[in-house]
């Protein structure tokens, strides 16, 4: 009966991990993105919550109690979910930074007189990546007919980083009213990179907490396991008791907790 109560407490926590999570990542909270930026923040969530039960049902087969494997499983979803925001992250930071040397590039054809488009097209031919992307299908749309307001707004849905929506605003300003774009193209790349630099200053500071957050779950396990080889009798017959599994499964699932709400605090906005 225990265990059954533990298990539909677990249920609950974990459903109100999810919304937590999903509310954090953008699926629900991110209103003012564009809808592709949310579908993508939502493909992150449901792989996070794809992986708690693939390790829930691992840790079943292993023959492991259902606290257990629960906990464990709501741990693994939430490790999930932090390790690719963190890679979606640095992915943006690298494409804003490439952004900015390719405008770099734009404003100097600019400059030695050649065209906007034509500017553009000189500076994909020297990017790489999804910069290059970027800049070719500006450069294609606008000359085979298309509205350059209905290729930037594309742009943006598909990219929605802070700094690429700088740059479409900026182009979108100049095609509807003309005038010279390479000022406020160069002031563009340097916001870039003092965005940039603010967000990687951020994160080097939140290295510490994170460090500190590791430190203190390799030390929890560790102990554990050191209790396990000093006493091993004594730590077999807690966790063959209903209330020692219900303990080490609640102190595993408020783990999870911990981390995500960690990884929440210290992100950000810039």
């Amino acid at each position: 009966m225990l265990d059954l109560l533990l298990t539909v407490t677990l249920a609950v926590l974990i459903g109100a991990l999810i919304h937590f999570i999903r509310g954090g990542s953008g699926v629900g909270g991110e209103e003012r993105r564009p809808s592709q930026g949310r579908e993508r923040a939502r493909n992150r969530a449901l792989i996070s919550l794809a992986a708690a039960p693939a390790a829930a049902l691992a840790c079943l087969a292993g023959d492991l109690p259902t606290v257990i494997a629960m906990a464990v499983g709501t741990f693994v979803g939430v490790g999930c979910h932090v390790a690719l925001k963190t890679y979606a992250s640095r992915r943006d930071v690298a494409l804003e930074l490439d952004l900015a040397s390719a405008l770099d590039l734009v404003v100097a054809s600019l400059r030695a007189g050649a065209a906007l488009v034509d500017s553009l097209n000189t500076a994909s031919k020297e990017s790489r990546g999804r910069t290059r992307v970027i800049l070719e299908e500006i450069c294609d749309r606008i000359r085979i007919g298309d509205s350059p307001s209905a290729v930037l707004f594309d742009l943006v849905e598909r990219y929605p980083q802070e700094g690429i929506r700088l740059f479409a605003f900026t182009l979108a300003s100049h095609f509807n009213s003309g005038g010279s774009v390479a000022q406020s193209l160069s002031e563009v790349a340097r916001t870039i990179r003092d965005r940039v630099d603010v967000i990687r200053r951020s994160g080097s500071q939140a290295v510490e907490t994170q460090a500190s957050v590791a430190g203190i779950l390799a030390i929890t396990y560790g102990l554990a396991f050191l209790m396990w080889k000093q006493y091993p009798d004594r730590v077999e017959g807690f966790l063959s008791n209903d209330l020692g599994l219900s303990a080490v499964g609640l102190s595993v699932f408020l783990q999870a907790i911990g981390v995500a709400w960690i990884s929440r605090t210290i992100q950000v906005e810039v």
